[in-house]
Parts: C-alpha cells; structure tokens; sequence
C-alpha cells in the first residue's frame, strides 16, 4: 500500500488507538446498481450485491495503519481514509431510500454533511432528485463520480452518464457530462494534471489534504469530459482538464465543481481514481486509490472536505430559525396539478429558501421541493385525490422555521375541459435581436386540446397562426419566438412566429389568443411588464388560470424560461 503523507494534525492522532468518529458525516449510496456487473463501488458488503449501512468490522477500530482491506469493498480505501481524517462514513443500502427533511427516514439526507453517489447505473427517481437538489441547496454537499459512456453495468440502457446527466437537468449547476456520440466521452489520459490556473482552487491547491502535483494528477482510465455553462451558473469552475484541452475552457473538462444555494456540487468524469482492488463477488476493479503514480486520493479528500465545508459554517454562530411561513393556500388547476402560494418568512440574518412537503393523509409529510420563491406547482399529480401540505423557511446557517399552517386541495377529474391561457411573454428582449421575443402558452386544464388555426394578434395585427395538427397536451406548454434563430437547442415545444415577428412593445401592448373569433385569452401589459432587458412576464403561480403577470426575477432566479417551468424544468 502506498504511504501517503499525513498534515500535522494526522500526525497528533497517530497517539490514540483510534479516531472518536465526531466529524462530518459522508452518505455512500448503493442504491443505484453499484455492484452491477463487474463494478463494486461500495465501502463494505457482508453479502453479495447488498452493501450494509455500516461497514464491518466497526469504523471506531480504525487506527492510522489500518489498511484499507480493512473493509471488503472497492471504495474501502475511501472510505477507511475519510475515517482516518475524522469523517463518519455510512452507505446508502438496498431498502433504504433518498429523502430530505423526512423524519420518519434514519438515513435522510439532512443527517449528513456530504453525499457520494458513486457511478449510478439506474435513473433517480424524481422523488430522489427532488431529495439530493434540496439536500444541496441547504448546504449538503454532493460528490457524483461517473464514468465513461457507454459503461452500462446493468444492462438497462442507462449508464452512469446519462443518470448524472438526468439528474442535472432539473438544476441550474452548470455542468454537462459528455455522453452518447458526444465528443471525449470515452479516453484514457494518465497522468492528468492539466490543472486550474486559479491558485486558490481548493480541489488542487489549497485544500487541507496538501496540493496535487502538476505531472501525476488524476489517473483516468476510460474517462468522460464535460462542458460547462457558466452564463447558466456563474459559480461552475473546472480543476482539471483533458491533457490535449487549454485550462480554464468551458469544455474537456474532467473535474467540476459548483454551488446551488448555500450547498456545493462536485463531479469527476472516471471512477477509476476513487476506487482500489479490494473487491469481491466475481467483480474487477482498478486500484486507482493507492497508485503512488497519481494524487487521486488527494484530490477525492480534498473534495470531500471542501463539500463538507458547505452551508455557510454555522453562519457566524447564527442559531435563530426563521420565522414560520404564513397564509399556506393550496389551488387545484387540473387534474394533476395544484398550486401553492404563501407569506414570506422572516429572520434575523436572511431566508435562503423554502422547503415544500406533501402528505398524502394529512399526518405524514415529506418534502417534494426546494424554492426560492413564495410559491410552487407540485405536477404530476393523480386525478381526483387530495394532498395536503406545509412549508418551512430555511437561513444560510441551516436554521429552519416551524411548520407553516396546513393547505390542502384536491385535484380534479381526469378529462377535465382543457383550459390555454397565456403563461409568460418576453417582449423586452436580451440585447437587440427581437427573434428572442416569445409568447408562451399553457393548457391549464386536464384534456388534450387542439390549436391548429389559432391566432396570436398583438394590437390589431395577426402575428402568428397556429400550424395543422398543433395540439396542446394537459399541463403542458408551447412557446411561439419571433424567430427561429432564438429558439434554445434541444426545446421541442417551440416554433417560430408564422409572419417572422411578434412586434411585442417594451413600452406596453395587447396580446390575443384567438380560436377563430372566439378570445381565448388576452393580456394588456405596461413598461413595468416590459421595462427590464432581458426579463420577462410569469403568472405567479406559474402555469395558473387565476394567477396574476410578475416579473420572472420574483419567482426564480431566471430572468426567464420559455417553454419550460419557471424554475427552468420542463413542463
């Protein structure tokens, strides 16, 4: 095994027999096929395929010689490392599940500090992202490692990078893994120590486990890249690059970080470097860990310990709550949807966010969102049945208030009329280019419409027709631009406007959805609307028949979101 130097502080611990396991606590999930195949990325397991909570023998036995066979999996070395600098480990078992701010769960993710998700070979659930995006936005801090593409362990059709990917598309963290037919989702490059330029960089350079050593690096050994998109999140920074990439460019990227409220996100395109040879079961792994030819461990630890640090530190000895939210009402406006809107909370230092939970019988809740704003559309939902639901404040020390009053409502029958109303409209767009102006509309009811020859008329004029077979599916939207230059990559439920332009007002103007002569909806907007570059116009709540037109800015922290949800998720 290779000896890696230890700081100062290691040294003193050397003294005790073993480590008094008072640190951060780090959740290793094994839910998602981690032992799939020939993979064994899991701390511990005392039966094949089942990784146990705690690893045995007991971590407190762990001393600074233990050797990382201490443990039987092929993320023993990590693990037994992390305990060694004072960390709890535990590991996410099949049985368990992924919650956040849910009591009833021993292994909810508020209980930890740090969450791993070691190359997952199984779609998360939009409970479990739901989960892990609150975990992170209140200061939990997310480490996903995936691998090369194409390393499908199951057989599913889903390997690690499409998981990952999936996962980040409900977020706005900027980051992309390289999948599919992609450029350099599949390469070897060892050593790589194609490093940030930022000295200050706590992954390479300044982390409390030592600096990483330009000429070792990472090892990876069938790797992927990334592309990141730091006008979607200012805070996404690469740390390393691919050998043959120019560091500090948004692309070929092989280790990111970024942050999401008070929370922080690390993601690294190889699995290679986390795990070692200590694995079992029929399964092979590559002893990345304890190469004396790279810094892996160094700059795994290094992570870890800049996730930890996530969540404001207490926020100065801030331990005052929030005051509870207030005036909680709940709105069905279809059959599988129902809004939510309340009181702003107050506190001593500032809200950072709010967490929404829904009960099912009125006694149990568990929380299905994390926003910013004082209102929220919870989708998706069965027809004709009741939720109930409650809402709680969250500051940047993690202090969360009480409980808000209980609201519940009761969504609608299936095949409840449809109903299209006009949901957000852009008329002052970014810069100079009036293709990015964009009507957005919404079927708010519960059937299946279809708007082929209907009209969108601005003023008097006629500006756009709605092309044959134009249908509009229950809860859901289509967003007309003014030019098809402005439409984003990848939206499909956009088209541009059928006369090349919408002529939308920064000043004011009327807009009319038409179905022949019938008025379907229509708004009058002014400068207030329409004053701010870049920003458009919402129903707050989104997507509601009865919501009033806001400034985006109030409701999310997207200037806008054509098409998509006002958080930027899709419809």
């Amino acid at each position: 095994m290779h000896v890696r130097s230890l700081l100062p502080l290691l040294i003193l611990a050397v003294a005790a027999p073993a480590w008094s396991q008072t640190g951060p606590k780090v959740l290793f999930d094994s839910l998602h096929a981690q032992t799939a195949g020939n993979a064994d990325w899991v701390l511990d397991e005392d039966t094949c395929g089942t990784a146990q909570r705690y690893p045995t023998p007991s971590s407190s036995g762990i001393t600074a010689s233990t050797p990382e066979t201490y443990w039987g999996g092929a993320y023993s070395a990590f693990g037994v490392d992390l305990v060694k600098k004072n960390f709890q480990v535990e590991s996410l078992p099949k049985g368990g599940r992924i919650s956040y701010g849910d009591s009833t769960n021993a292994q909810d993710l508020s209980n930890y500090k740090v969450f791993i998700l070691p190359e997952p070979n199984v779609l998360l659930t939009a409970t479990e992202k739901s989960a892990i995006i609150a975990f992170v936005r209140n200061g939990g801090g997310l480490f996903l490692i995936v691998d090369h593409a194409g390393s499908d362990r199951n057989n599913d059709g889903k390997d690690s990078t499409v998981v990952g990917n999936d996962l980040m598309a409900s977020t706005t963290w900027g980051i992309h893994l390289q999948t599919g037919t992609e450029a350099n989702n599949w390469f070897d490059d060892a050593p790589n120590s194609n490093f940030t330029t930022d000295t200050s960089s706590p992954i390479i350079y300044t982390g409390p486990y030592g600096s990483a050593t330009r000429g070792k690096g990472l090892g990876l050994f069938g790797s992927t890249s990334m592309t990141l998109n730091p006008s979607q999140n200012a805070t996404v920074k690469g740390h390393v690059w691919m050998t043959t990439a120019t560091a500090g460019s948004n692309s070929q990227v092989t280790f990111a970080t970024s942050t999401d409220g008070t929370g922080r996100i690390a993601v690294i395109g190889d699995s290679s470097p986390s795990e070692d040879a200590t694995n079992g079961c029929g399964h092979t792994t590559y002893d990345g860990w304890t190469s004396s030819l790279y810094d892996d461990a160094r700059i795994h630890l290094n992570a870890v310990a800049w996730l930890a640090a996530g969540g404001g530190g207490g926020g100065g000895g801030d331990t005052t709550p929030p005051s509870a939210p207030s005036n909680l009402s709940a709105t069905a406006v279809s059959s599988s949807q129902i809004n939510l809107s309340w009181t702003a909370s107050t506190d001593n230092v500032g809200v950072v966010d709010y967490d929404v939970f829904r009960s099912t019988d009125g006694s149990n809740f568990s929380v299905v969102a994390s926003t910013t704003s004082t209102s929220h559309s919870d989708t998706a939902l069965a027809a004709s049945t009741t939720s109930w639901y409650q809402v709680k404040a969250n500051d940047a020390a993690n202090n969360a208030s009480a409980a808000s009053n209980t609201a519940s409502a009761t969504t609608s029958a299936a095949g409840s009329p449809a109903k299209v109303i006009l949901n957000e409209l852009l008329a002052n767009e970014p810069g100079s280019d009036t293709t990015g102006e964009f009507v957005e509309l919404v079927n708010a009811g519960g059937t299946s419409i279809s708007i082929a020859g209907w009209t969108i008329t601005v003023g008097t004029t006629l500006r756009h027709t709605f092309a044959s077979g134009t249908t509009l599916a229950a809860g859901k939207a289509i967003v007309v631009y003014a030019g098809a230059s402005a439409i984003p990559a990848g939206l499909t439920n956009a088209v541009a406007a059928s006369t090349g332009s919408l002529v939308l007002g920064n000043s004011g103007a009327t807009v009319i959805v038409k179905n022949g002569s019938t008025t379907i909806d229509s708004l009058t907007y002014s400068s207030s609307l329409s004053g701010t570059d870049g920003v458009s116009m919402n129903r707050s709540p989104d997507a509601s028949a009865t919501g009033t037109f806001v400034l985006h800015t109030t409701l999310s922290t997207l200037s806008s979101s054509g098409g998509k949800r006002v958080n930027g998720t899709a419809f």
